[in-house]
Protein backbone atom coordinates (compact mmCIF):
# COMPACT_ATOMS: atom_id res chain seq x y z
CA UNK A 1 0.00 0.00 0.00
CA UNK A 2 2.81 2.65 0.88
CA UNK A 3 4.53 1.45 -2.48
CA UNK A 4 1.46 2.62 -4.71
CA UNK A 5 0.64 5.78 -2.35
CA UNK A 6 4.38 6.96 -2.95
CA UNK A 7 3.87 5.96 -6.72
CA UNK A 8 0.43 7.87 -7.16
CA UNK A 9 2.00 10.66 -5.35
CA UNK A 10 5.53 10.58 -7.39
CA UNK A 11 3.05 10.91 -10.60
CA UNK A 12 0.84 13.60 -9.70
CA UNK A 13 3.74 15.58 -8.49
CA UNK A 14 5.25 15.08 -12.35
CA UNK A 15 1.67 16.01 -13.52
CA UNK A 16 1.48 19.24 -11.62
CA UNK A 17 5.01 20.55 -12.26
CA UNK A 18 4.43 19.50 -16.32
CA UNK A 19 1.19 21.51 -16.75
CA UNK A 20 2.50 24.76 -15.63
CA UNK A 21 5.04 26.41 -18.86
CA UNK A 22 7.58 28.76 -17.50
CA UNK A 23 9.76 28.97 -20.21
CA UNK A 24 8.67 32.08 -21.90
CA UNK A 25 7.83 34.22 -18.33
CA UNK A 26 9.83 36.50 -15.99
CA UNK A 27 8.29 35.86 -12.70
CA UNK A 28 8.42 39.03 -9.75
CA UNK A 29 9.57 36.55 -7.20
CA UNK A 30 12.17 36.50 -4.83
CA UNK A 31 12.89 34.69 -1.35
CA UNK A 32 12.18 37.87 0.51
CA UNK A 33 9.29 40.13 -1.81
CA UNK A 34 7.24 36.03 -2.11
CA UNK A 35 5.48 35.60 -5.58
CA UNK A 36 3.77 38.71 -7.11
CA UNK A 37 2.39 37.85 -10.31
CA UNK A 38 3.60 34.52 -11.74
CA UNK A 39 2.90 33.96 -15.57
CA UNK A 40 3.65 37.67 -15.87
CA UNK A 41 6.15 39.08 -18.40
CA UNK A 42 8.83 41.90 -17.83
CA UNK A 43 6.97 44.83 -18.84
CA UNK A 44 9.19 46.29 -21.68
CA UNK A 45 6.99 49.19 -22.60
CA UNK A 46 6.69 52.30 -24.60
CA UNK A 47 3.85 55.41 -23.95
CA UNK A 48 2.87 56.05 -27.48
CA UNK A 49 1.38 59.99 -28.31
CA UNK A 50 -1.87 60.05 -29.43
CA UNK A 51 -1.62 60.54 -32.83
CA UNK A 52 -3.20 63.57 -34.76
CA UNK A 53 -4.61 61.44 -37.42
CA UNK A 54 -4.95 57.88 -38.46
CA UNK A 55 -1.79 55.83 -38.23
CA UNK A 56 -1.51 51.94 -39.77
CA UNK A 57 0.91 49.30 -38.74
CA UNK A 58 4.18 50.93 -39.82
CA UNK A 59 4.18 52.50 -36.41
CA UNK A 60 4.15 49.42 -34.22
CA UNK A 61 6.19 47.73 -36.93
CA UNK A 62 9.26 50.27 -35.70
CA UNK A 63 8.74 49.14 -32.31
CA UNK A 64 9.33 45.55 -33.36
CA UNK A 65 12.70 46.31 -33.69
CA UNK A 66 13.15 47.79 -30.18
CA UNK A 67 11.84 44.33 -28.91
CA UNK A 68 8.44 46.19 -26.99
CA UNK A 69 5.86 43.91 -25.52
CA UNK A 70 4.15 46.29 -24.23
CA UNK A 71 1.96 49.66 -25.42
CA UNK A 72 0.57 52.40 -23.11
CA UNK A 73 -1.95 54.53 -24.90
CA UNK A 74 -2.75 57.62 -23.53
CA UNK A 75 -6.59 59.17 -23.94
CA UNK A 76 -5.84 62.66 -22.83
CA UNK A 77 -9.17 64.49 -21.32
CA UNK A 78 -8.78 68.12 -21.01
CA UNK A 79 -10.09 70.28 -18.03
CA UNK A 80 -9.85 74.17 -17.06
CA UNK A 81 -8.38 74.81 -13.91
CA UNK A 82 -11.04 75.26 -11.12
CA UNK A 83 -13.63 74.65 -13.91
CA UNK A 84 -15.58 71.17 -12.86
CA UNK A 85 -16.35 70.03 -16.57
CA UNK A 86 -14.09 67.34 -18.61
CA UNK A 87 -13.79 67.91 -22.56
CA UNK A 88 -13.31 64.27 -24.07
CA UNK A 89 -13.86 62.68 -27.19
CA UNK A 90 -14.66 66.12 -28.71
CA UNK A 91 -14.44 66.81 -32.58
CA UNK A 92 -10.75 68.76 -31.55
CA UNK A 93 -9.10 66.12 -30.05
CA UNK A 94 -6.58 63.99 -31.94
CA UNK A 95 -7.59 60.38 -33.63
CA UNK A 96 -5.12 58.57 -31.31
CA UNK A 97 -6.93 60.17 -28.25
CA UNK A 98 -10.44 59.26 -28.98
CA UNK A 99 -12.13 55.58 -28.71
CA UNK A 100 -12.09 55.33 -32.04
CA UNK A 101 -8.00 55.72 -32.16
CA UNK A 102 -7.26 53.45 -28.92
CA UNK A 103 -9.83 50.85 -30.27
CA UNK A 104 -7.99 51.08 -33.82
CA UNK A 105 -4.27 51.12 -31.37
CA UNK A 106 -5.10 48.17 -29.23
CA UNK A 107 -5.89 45.97 -32.67
CA UNK A 108 -2.92 46.77 -34.21
CA UNK A 109 -0.63 45.81 -31.14
CA UNK A 110 -2.39 42.43 -30.36
CA UNK A 111 -1.34 41.86 -34.51
CA UNK A 112 2.00 42.75 -32.82
CA UNK A 113 2.28 40.31 -30.27
CA UNK A 114 1.93 43.19 -28.02
CA UNK A 115 -0.11 43.77 -24.80
CA UNK A 116 -1.36 47.18 -23.97
CA UNK A 117 -2.20 49.27 -21.30
CA UNK A 118 -4.81 52.51 -21.03
CA UNK A 119 -3.57 55.32 -19.45
CA UNK A 120 -6.10 58.06 -19.10
CA UNK A 121 -4.45 61.64 -18.11
CA UNK A 122 -6.03 64.54 -17.73
CA UNK A 123 -4.33 68.22 -18.90
CA UNK A 124 -5.47 71.24 -17.44
CA UNK A 125 -5.45 73.70 -19.36
CA UNK A 126 -3.44 76.65 -17.62
CA UNK A 127 -0.40 74.16 -17.15
CA UNK A 128 -1.31 73.68 -13.43
CA UNK A 129 -0.13 70.30 -12.10
CA UNK A 130 -2.95 67.84 -12.16
CA UNK A 131 -2.14 66.55 -8.26
CA UNK A 132 -2.70 69.95 -7.47
CA UNK A 133 -6.75 69.92 -8.81
CA UNK A 134 -9.03 71.06 -6.54
CA UNK A 135 -12.60 72.35 -6.08
CA UNK A 136 -14.29 75.08 -3.87
CA UNK A 137 -17.88 73.51 -3.60
CA UNK A 138 -19.09 69.91 -3.09
CA UNK A 139 -20.91 70.74 -6.12
CA UNK A 140 -18.30 70.63 -8.18
CA UNK A 141 -16.37 68.27 -7.16
CA UNK A 142 -19.57 65.75 -7.46
CA UNK A 143 -19.61 67.63 -11.08
CA UNK A 144 -16.25 66.68 -11.66
CA UNK A 145 -16.41 62.97 -10.39
CA UNK A 146 -19.59 62.18 -12.75
CA UNK A 147 -17.60 63.69 -15.76
CA UNK A 148 -14.48 61.52 -14.68
CA UNK A 149 -16.73 58.29 -14.14
CA UNK A 150 -18.31 59.32 -17.68
CA UNK A 151 -15.00 59.42 -19.16
CA UNK A 152 -12.72 56.14 -17.59
CA UNK A 153 -16.24 53.75 -17.95
CA UNK A 154 -15.91 54.73 -21.93
CA UNK A 155 -12.39 53.42 -22.19
CA UNK A 156 -12.96 50.66 -19.71
CA UNK A 157 -15.57 49.74 -21.67
CA UNK A 158 -13.17 49.61 -25.23
CA UNK A 159 -10.41 48.47 -22.78
CA UNK A 160 -12.27 44.82 -21.87
CA UNK A 161 -14.22 44.41 -25.24
CA UNK A 162 -10.74 44.24 -26.85
CA UNK A 163 -8.72 42.39 -24.36
CA UNK A 164 -6.57 45.40 -23.23
CA UNK A 165 -4.09 43.52 -20.15
CA UNK A 166 -3.87 46.75 -18.19
CA UNK A 167 -6.31 49.89 -17.29
CA UNK A 168 -4.94 52.40 -15.24
CA UNK A 169 -7.52 54.43 -13.31
CA UNK A 170 -5.51 57.96 -12.72
CA UNK A 171 -2.28 59.56 -13.28
CA UNK A 172 -0.88 61.66 -10.74
CA UNK A 173 -4.51 63.28 -8.91
CA UNK A 174 -2.45 63.03 -5.40
CA UNK A 175 -4.98 65.76 -4.14
CA UNK A 176 -7.71 64.47 -5.61
CA UNK A 177 -7.26 61.11 -3.93
CA UNK A 178 -6.77 62.26 -0.74
CA UNK A 179 -9.81 64.39 -0.92
CA UNK A 180 -12.44 62.35 -2.09
CA UNK A 181 -11.37 58.45 -0.82
CA UNK A 182 -14.72 57.40 -0.88
CA UNK A 183 -14.91 58.37 -4.71
CA UNK A 184 -11.73 56.46 -5.51
CA UNK A 185 -12.51 53.45 -3.40
CA UNK A 186 -16.03 53.17 -5.32
CA UNK A 187 -14.27 53.74 -8.65
CA UNK A 188 -12.17 51.01 -7.97
CA UNK A 189 -14.40 48.23 -7.31
CA UNK A 190 -16.40 49.23 -9.91
CA UNK A 191 -14.00 48.86 -12.51
CA UNK A 192 -13.20 45.79 -11.70
CA UNK A 193 -16.60 44.74 -12.45
CA UNK A 194 -16.37 45.90 -16.06
CA UNK A 195 -12.82 45.27 -16.81
CA UNK A 196 -11.20 41.70 -16.83
CA UNK A 197 -7.41 43.01 -17.04
CA UNK A 198 -5.35 44.37 -14.34
CA UNK A 199 -5.75 47.63 -12.83
CA UNK A 200 -3.25 49.89 -11.81
CA UNK A 201 -2.39 54.03 -10.90
CA UNK A 202 0.12 56.14 -11.63
CA UNK A 203 1.19 58.40 -8.67
CA UNK A 204 4.16 60.26 -8.82
CA UNK A 205 7.28 60.16 -7.53
CA UNK A 206 7.35 62.42 -4.11
CA UNK A 207 3.98 60.86 -3.57
CA UNK A 208 3.59 57.03 -4.06
CA UNK A 209 3.46 55.92 -0.85
CA UNK A 210 0.75 58.39 -0.34
CA UNK A 211 -1.53 56.81 -2.23
CA UNK A 212 -4.28 55.01 -0.03
CA UNK A 213 -5.70 52.03 -2.07
CA UNK A 214 -2.68 49.74 -2.95
CA UNK A 215 -4.13 47.25 -1.94
CA UNK A 216 -7.26 47.00 -4.03
CA UNK A 217 -5.01 46.81 -7.30
CA UNK A 218 -3.07 44.53 -9.28
CA UNK A 219 0.40 46.59 -9.49
CA UNK A 220 1.81 49.85 -7.91
CA UNK A 221 2.53 52.39 -10.84
CA UNK A 222 5.09 55.00 -10.47
CA UNK A 223 5.62 58.11 -12.53
CA UNK A 224 9.76 57.55 -12.03
CA UNK A 225 11.26 60.90 -12.60
CA UNK A 226 13.14 60.92 -9.67
CA UNK A 227 15.89 63.77 -9.19
CA UNK A 228 19.46 62.26 -9.12
CA UNK A 229 21.94 64.66 -10.13
CA UNK A 230 23.30 68.28 -10.60
CA UNK A 231 25.55 67.46 -13.36
CA UNK A 232 25.46 68.70 -16.76
CA UNK A 233 26.50 64.74 -18.01
CA UNK A 234 26.15 62.64 -14.61
CA UNK A 235 28.49 59.47 -15.31
CA UNK A 236 26.89 56.27 -15.08
CA UNK A 237 28.58 55.28 -11.45
CA UNK A 238 27.30 58.78 -9.81
CA UNK A 239 23.27 58.22 -10.75
CA UNK A 240 23.58 54.56 -9.55
CA UNK A 241 24.55 55.66 -6.50
CA UNK A 242 22.53 58.40 -6.39
CA UNK A 243 19.28 55.69 -6.69
CA UNK A 244 20.52 53.89 -4.24
CA UNK A 245 17.84 55.70 -1.65
CA UNK A 246 15.21 55.77 -3.71
CA UNK A 247 15.89 52.10 -4.63
CA UNK A 248 15.83 50.89 -0.86
CA UNK A 249 12.38 53.00 -0.38
CA UNK A 250 10.62 51.32 -3.28
CA UNK A 251 11.90 48.07 -2.42
CA UNK A 252 10.79 48.45 0.88
CA UNK A 253 7.67 49.79 -0.05
CA UNK A 254 6.85 46.25 -2.38
CA UNK A 255 7.88 44.30 0.21
CA UNK A 256 5.42 45.61 2.42
CA UNK A 257 2.59 45.68 0.21
CA UNK A 258 3.79 42.39 -1.30
CA UNK A 259 2.70 44.07 -4.79
CA UNK A 260 5.47 44.81 -8.05
CA UNK A 261 6.01 48.32 -8.96
CA UNK A 262 5.72 49.37 -12.56
CA UNK A 263 7.09 52.31 -13.78
CA UNK A 264 4.06 53.59 -15.44
CA UNK A 265 6.37 56.50 -16.65
CA UNK A 266 10.26 56.53 -16.80
CA UNK A 267 12.61 58.76 -19.66
CA UNK A 268 14.67 61.81 -19.72
CA UNK A 269 15.44 64.58 -22.03
CA UNK A 270 18.40 64.80 -24.35
CA UNK A 271 19.41 68.12 -22.30
CA UNK A 272 22.33 69.37 -20.28
CA UNK A 273 21.19 68.35 -16.55
CA UNK A 274 19.06 65.77 -17.82
CA UNK A 275 18.62 63.88 -14.38
CA UNK A 276 18.35 67.21 -12.31
CA UNK A 277 14.66 67.59 -12.76
CA UNK A 278 13.45 64.96 -14.94
CA UNK A 279 9.81 65.79 -14.63
CA UNK A 280 10.48 69.28 -16.24
CA UNK A 281 9.10 69.20 -19.75
CA UNK A 282 9.59 72.91 -21.40
CA UNK A 283 12.81 74.55 -20.00
CA UNK A 284 15.21 75.24 -22.52
CA UNK A 285 18.64 74.20 -22.36
CA UNK A 286 21.88 72.61 -24.30
CA UNK A 287 21.00 69.42 -26.57
CA UNK A 288 23.24 66.40 -24.71
CA UNK A 289 22.54 63.25 -26.06
CA UNK A 290 25.41 61.25 -23.78
CA UNK A 291 23.57 62.69 -20.68
CA UNK A 292 20.29 61.23 -21.93
CA UNK A 293 21.88 57.91 -22.60
CA UNK A 294 23.66 57.65 -19.52
CA UNK A 295 20.52 58.25 -17.36
CA UNK A 296 18.44 55.32 -19.02
CA UNK A 297 21.56 52.94 -18.61
CA UNK A 298 22.02 53.57 -14.90
CA UNK A 299 18.28 53.11 -14.38
CA UNK A 300 17.87 49.98 -16.67
CA UNK A 301 20.85 48.45 -14.17
CA UNK A 302 19.59 49.76 -11.26
CA UNK A 303 16.38 48.19 -11.49
CA UNK A 304 15.58 46.34 -14.93
CA UNK A 305 16.61 42.80 -13.13
CA UNK A 306 15.01 43.31 -9.87
CA UNK A 307 11.76 40.72 -9.44
CA UNK A 308 9.71 43.38 -7.74
CA UNK A 309 10.06 45.61 -10.41
CA UNK A 310 7.37 44.73 -12.88
CA UNK A 311 8.87 46.82 -15.66
CA UNK A 312 7.78 49.83 -17.50
CA UNK A 313 6.99 52.60 -20.35
CA UNK A 314 9.33 54.79 -21.73
CA UNK A 315 8.09 58.11 -21.77
CA UNK A 316 7.20 58.34 -24.79
CA UNK A 317 7.23 57.94 -28.80
CA UNK A 318 6.19 59.58 -31.71
CA UNK A 319 4.48 58.60 -35.16
CA UNK A 320 4.99 60.20 -38.18
CA UNK A 321 2.42 62.82 -38.13
CA UNK A 322 2.96 63.91 -34.72
CA UNK A 323 6.08 66.39 -33.72
CA UNK A 324 6.76 66.83 -30.29
CA UNK A 325 5.89 70.36 -28.74
CA UNK A 326 9.25 71.29 -28.35
CA UNK A 327 12.57 70.50 -30.33
CA UNK A 328 12.72 66.90 -31.09
CA UNK A 329 16.43 66.79 -29.78
CA UNK A 330 15.74 68.42 -26.53
CA UNK A 331 12.40 66.22 -26.09
CA UNK A 332 12.04 63.22 -23.63
CA UNK A 333 12.08 60.60 -27.10
CA UNK A 334 14.75 58.43 -27.38
CA UNK A 335 13.94 58.18 -30.90
CA UNK A 336 17.01 59.24 -33.93
CA UNK A 337 19.61 58.95 -30.45
CA UNK A 338 22.10 57.08 -28.99
CA UNK A 339 19.13 56.01 -25.87
CA UNK A 340 17.33 54.27 -28.47
CA UNK A 341 20.30 51.52 -28.31
CA UNK A 342 20.22 51.22 -24.54
CA UNK A 343 16.18 50.68 -24.85
CA UNK A 344 16.93 47.90 -27.53
CA UNK A 345 19.72 46.25 -25.54
CA UNK A 346 17.52 45.93 -22.30
CA UNK A 347 14.65 45.06 -24.10
CA UNK A 348 16.04 42.43 -25.90
CA UNK A 349 17.11 40.39 -22.52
Amino acid sequence: MDYYLKLFTLLLVMLLSCSVDRSDTQHFQSPQFGQFSAGIKKINGVSMVGSSKPIDETEFKRLDSLHVNFVCLLPFAFVKSGKPKIYYNEDFQWWGERPEGIAACIKMAHAHGMQVMIKPQLWVSDGKFTGELSFESTADWEHFERDYSTYLFQLLSVADSLDAAYFCLGTELSYFVQARKSYWENLIDSARKVFGGKITYAENWDTYQDFPFWDKLDVMGVNAYFPLSDAITPPINELLKQWDPHYRQMKNFSALKSKPILFTEYGYRSIDYAARRPWESYTDGIVNLQGQQNAYEALFQKFWNEPWIAGGFFWKWFDAHTPPDVPINLDFTPQNKPALEVIQHWYRQ
